[in-house]
C-alpha cells in the first residue's frame, strides 16, 4: 500500500515553488541571459529542476548544487542581496535532500534571522515553512525540527492576521503530529483547518480533507476514512486550478478506501484511473502501487485468471524496474499461482522472488514511509504461502527469520497477524510444540484485541446513536409539557392582568408626573452650575491661548535665529577650508618654483616629497568645502585621490606600477583623515621609489572596518622588500619616523614587515563611522 508523500502537497502551498520547466528550455534562456538578476533566477530554477524530481540521482544532485552555487556567486558579484539569500535557501533545501541537517539548519536560520532583522515577517515565515517542507516527512528523529519550523511560521502568520497562510502552516503541524501518532490532536487541528478554509472559501480545501482521511485511516476508522476521501476528491474536482500531479494521490487513496470498505468494483475503477494518470505524468511509483491495488481488487473479486492476463499486460509498460517494482509484479504472479494451485509455475518464480525481496528488505532501513514495513510483509506473503503449500519448510524458515526482525518496527496489527500465523505453521510442521503454542497464544491475543477494538467501536457508535435518540425524545417531551404549561399560565395571567392593569396604570401616571416635576427642578439647578463652570473655564482658556500664542511667536524667532547661526557657521567653516586649501596650493606652487632652480637630485626629491605631503592635506580641505558635510570625509574617495595624484606625480603608468584599492566607504573625521593621508603618502611614495625595478609591480591598499569601530589600513607591494639589516626601532628615516609619529597621534598601532614585499599596517579606532558597504575592486 502506498503512503503518503504529503510533502508534495505541502510544497504546492509554498509561494516559492519552482515552475516546472524542461531543462533544455531553461538552458536556452540561460544562454541568452546577461549577468543580472534574471540569470540568477534561471540558475535557481535549474537547481530546483534537478532537486525537486521525485527520484534524484547523484548526477542530478551534482547538477543542482552547481546551478545553486553559480546563482549565489553571481548574486554576490552584482550585489543582489535578496537573490543571494534566495540562493542560500536553495542550498538549505539541497542540504536536507542530502540529509546534511546540521548544514541545513545553519543556512535556513541565517536567512530567517536576516529577514527578521529587516522586519520582513512574510519572508521570515516563508523561510521557516520551506525549511519544514523539505525535512523528511516521516523521519521520527527529525520530526521535532520539522514541527518547530511550521510552528514558527504559524505564529508569524497569526501575528500578521494572515489566516490562510496560518491555516496552511497548521496543516504542516498536523502532518507532524500524525507521524508522531497523536491522532486526536491531529484530528482537532485538521477540523480547525477545514473550518477556516470554508470561511475563507479556499478552493484547495482538499489538502485538509486528504490529511484528515489519513488520520482516520491510521485509526482504522473505515467509514470516516471513506467519507473524508470522497470529500477530498469532490473538492479537488471542484477546484478549477487543480493539477494531475495532485489528483493522482487523491484518486489512489479513494480507490484504497473503497476497497477497505468492500466496494471492490469502485476500487478497481479508481485504481485504473490512477494508472492512466501515472502514465500521463510519468510517475512509476504510483503506477506500480496502483497495479498492486488492481491486483488486490481482482483477488477480492476472485477473478484470478483475469488478473493474470491484466498483470502481464500492465507489467510490460516499463522494461526497466527497480527491486521494489519487480517485487510487486513477482508477488502478484506468485499470489495468483497459489490461488490457482499452479505450484509448478510458482516454483519457477520462487528463486527470483527470493532475490528481489531480499534487495527490498535491505533498503527498508532507508525507507521512512509509514507503511513501508506493512508493504514489504504484503509483498513477501505470496512467497511464504508458496513455501507452506509446497511444504518447503526450509525456505519458509529462511524467509521468516528476516521478517521476524521487523516485529519491533512500525507494523500494523494485520501484518503481525499474518507473520505470527506463518510462524505458527512453521513451528507446527517442525514439531516445535511449545514454540507453536506461544505463537498460537499470540495470534489469539491479537485477534482478541482486534475483536475488542471492533466491538468497542460498534458499542460507542450504538451508544452515541442511542444517546442521540434519547436526547431527541426528551427534548420533544419537554417541549410538549412546556406548551401545556404555557397555555394554562396565559389564561390565569390574563385575568390577573385585567384586574391589576387599571390600578397600575393610574399609579404609574401619578408617579411619572411627580418624577417629571422633580427631574425638571434638578435639571435646572445642574444647568446653572454647569453654566458657571463653563464661563470660568472659558476665561481660563482665553488666558492660556494668549500665553500660548506669545510662546509660539518667541519660539519662531529663536528658531530663525538658530537657523541663521547654523548657516553662518557652516559657511564660515567652508570658507576656512577653502582658504586653507588655497594657502596649501600657494605653498605647493612655491615648492614647485623652488624645485625649478635646484640642481641637486636629492633636494629636488625632497621638495617633491614635501609637495606630495602638502597635497595629501590639501585634498582633505578641498573635499570638506565642496560637500554639505564639513566635518567628515569618505575614506574610499580620499584614498582614491591620493593614489591618483601619486601615480601621476611619479609617472607610474609608464613604469608599469599598478594600484589595487580595496577600501570600504567609511566616514572619517578630518582630525584622523589628515594623519592617515600623510601615512598613506609616505608608504605609497616609498614603494614607488624603492620597491620596484624596470618591470614595475603592484601596490595594494586595503582599508576596512572591523568590530564596528576599528579601521585596519594596509599598504603592501610585491617589490624587493626591506633590507636584511632593517630595524624599525633604530632607523633614522624621516618617512618612517613620520609614519610612526602620525600613527601614535591617531591612537593607532604601526607595523612594517616583509611578506613577498613590504607590508605596512596601521590600526586605529574611528571616532565617527557610518555603515560600510561592500568595497569595489579598482585597478589602475
Amino acid at each position: 500500500m502506498i503512503k503518503r508523500l504529503f510533502i508534495y502537497v505541502i510544497l504546492l502551498l509554498s509561494a516559492s515553488a519552482t515552475i516546472a520547466q524542461q531543462s533544455d528550455t531553461l538552458l536556452l534562456k540561460l544562454s541568452k541571459a546577461g549577468k543580472d538578476t534574471n540569470r540568477v533566477n534561471l540558475l535557481l530554477q535549474l537547481g530546483h529542476y534537478y532537486l525537486d524530481k521525485p527520484e534524484v540521482s547523484k548526477k542530478g544532485l551534482d547538477s543542482s548544487l552547481y546551478y545553486i552555487q553559480s546563482a549565489e556567486t553571481l548574486s554576490i558579484a552584482i550585489s543582489a542581496i535578496d537573490h543571494r539569500y534566495r540562493a542560500i535557501i536553495a542550498k538549505g533545501e539541497f542540504s536536507t535532500v542530502k540529509k546534511d541537517f546540521v548544514a541545513a539548519d545553519k543556512l535556513f536560520t541565517e536567512v530567517a534571522n536576516y529577514y527578521h532583522k529587516r522586519g520582513d515577517q512574510l519572508k521570515e515565515a516563508q523561510v521557516w515553512q520551506t525549511y519544514a517542507d523539505y525535512m523528511p516527512y516521516a523521519d521520527l528523529s527529525h520530526l521535532s525540527i520539522r514541527r518547530n519550523g511550521y510552528n514558527k511560521a504559524y505564529e508569524i502568520y497569526k501575528s500578521m492576521h494572515n489566516e490562510l497562510k496560518a491555516a496552511n502552516a497548521l496543516v504542516g503541524m498536523a502532518d507532524v503530529d500524525l507521524n508522531l501518532g497523536l491522532y486526536d490532536k491531529t484530528e482537532n487541528e485538521l477540523l480547525s483547518v477545514i473550518a477556516q478554509y470554508k470561511v475563507l472559501r479556499y478552493s484547495k480545501i482538499y489538502y485538509g480533507y486528504h490529511l484528515l482521511a489519513e488520520t482516520y485511516n491510521r485509526r482504522n476508522l473505515v467509514q470516516k476514512t471513506l467519507i473524508a476521501r470522497m470529500d477530498c476528491v469532490n473538492s479537488y474536482e471542484n477546484d478549477p486550478q487543480h493539477t494531475v500531479s495532485e489528483g493522482i494521490l487523491y484518486y489512489y487513496d479513494l480507490g484504497a478506501a473503497y476497497r477497505h470498505s468492500k466496494f471492490f468494483d469502485k476500487a478497481l475503477v479508481y485504481f485504473q484511473k490512477t494508472i492512466d494518470m501515472a502514465v500521463k505524468i510519468g510517475r512509476k511509483d504510483f503506477y506500480y502501487n496502483s497495479l498492486m491495488g488492481i491486483m488486490d481488487s481482482y483477488t477480492d473479486l476472485k477473478k484470478y485468471k483475469a488478473a493474470l492476463v491484466e498483470l502481464r499486460k500492465l507489467s510490460e509498460r516499463y522494461k526497466s524496474k527497480s527491486p521494489r517494482e519487480e517485487s510487486i509484479v513477482l508477488s502478484a504472479q506468485m499470489r495468483f499461482y497459489n490461488l490457482l494451485h499452479d505450484f509448478s509455475s510458482g516454483e519457477k518464480l520462487a528463486p527470483a522472488s527470493k532475490i528481489v525481496n531480499n534487495k527490498v528488505y535491505q533498503d527498508l532501513a532507508k525507507d521512512f514511509n509509514y507503511y513501508a514495513v506493512n508493504d514489504f510483509i504484503k509483498i513477501s506473503d505470496p512467497l511464504l504461502q508458496h513455501y507452506i503449500l509446497s511444504k518447503h519448510w526450509g525456505g519458509l524458515a529462511e524467509e521468516l527469520s528476516k521478517l521476524e526482525t521487523l516485529l519491533t518496527t512500525r507494523m500494523s496489527v494485520d501484518s503481525k497477524l499474518v507473520l505470527y500465523n506463518d510462524l505458527f505453521k512453521l513451528d507446527s510442521a517442525n514439531g516445535n510444540t511449545l514454540s507453536a503454542l506461544k505463537k498460537f497464544q499470540r495470534i489469539k491475543a491479537i485477534e482478541d484485541s482486534i475483536t475488542t477494538a471492533t466491538n468497542t467501536k460498534q458499542i460507542n457508535e450504538l451508544a452515541e446513536k442511542y444517546e442521540s435518540e434519547k436526547k431527541d425524545k426528551t427534548i420533544q417531551n419537554l417541549n410538549n409539557q412546556s406548551t401545556i404549561q404555557k397555555s394554562n399560565l396565559e389564561k390565569s395571567n390574563l385575568q390577573r392582568n385585567i384586574t391589576f392593569g387599571g390600578i397600575l396604570i393610574a399609579i404609574l401616571l401619578a408617579a411619572l408626573m411627580y418624577v417629571g416635576y422633580r427631574n425638571k427642578q434638578r435639571s435646572n439647578r445642574q444647568l446653572q452650575i454647569k453654566q458657571d463652570q463653563i464661563n470660568r473655564q472659558n476665561n481660563e482658556l482665553s488666558a492660556l491661548v494668549k500665553e500660548e500664542e506669545k510662546l509660539l511667536k518667541d519660539k519662531d524667532i529663536l528658531l530663525k535665529q538658530q537657523e541663521g547661526l547654523l548657516t553662518e557657521k557652516e559657511w564660515l567653516l567652508k570658507e576656512v577650508h577653502h582658504r586653507v586649501k588655497n594657502n596649501l596650493q600657494i605653498v605647493m606652487s612655491l615648492l614647485y618654483s623652488q624645485a625649478a632652480y635646484l640642481q641637486s637630485t636629492d633636494a629636488i626629491d625632497a621638495i617633491r616629497d614635501s609637495r606630495n605631503r602638502v597635497q595629501a592635506i590639501s585634498i582633505i580641505h578641498q573635499k570638506l568645502y565642496s560637500k554639505s558635510n564639513v566635518a567628515t570625509i569618505v575614506m574610499s574617495e580620499y584614498v582614491a585621490e591620493i593614489v591618483r595624484h601619486l601615480s601621476d606625480s611619479y609617472d607610474c603608468a609608464r613604469r608599469g606600477i599598478r594600484f589595487r584599492e580595496l577600501i570600504e566607504p567609511v566616514n572619517l573625521d578630518s582630525s584622523q583623515a589628515v594623519p592617515m593621508g600623510l601615512i598613506l603618502n609616505e608608504a605609497i611614495t616609498n614603494s614607488i621609489k624603492y620597491a620596484f625595478g624596470d618591470d614595475g609591480g603592484e601596490i595594494v591598499i586595503e582599508g576596512h572596518l572591523t568590530n564596528g569601530e576599528t579601521i585596519c589600513l594596509k599598504i603592501a607591494d610585491n617589490g624587493k622588500g626591506l633590507p636584511v639589516d632593517f630595524n624599525l626601532s633604530t632607523t633614522s628615516s624621516l618617512g618612517m619616523e613620520m609614519m610612526r609619529a602620525l600613527s601614535k597621534q591617531i591612537g593607532g598601532d604601526f607595523e612594517i614587515q616583509n611578506d613577498c614585499g613590504v607590508v605596512i599596517s596601521v590600526k586605529f579606532k574611528v571616532d565617527h563611522s557610518l555603515k560600510s558597504v561592500v568595497g569595489k575592486l579598482v585597478t589602475t
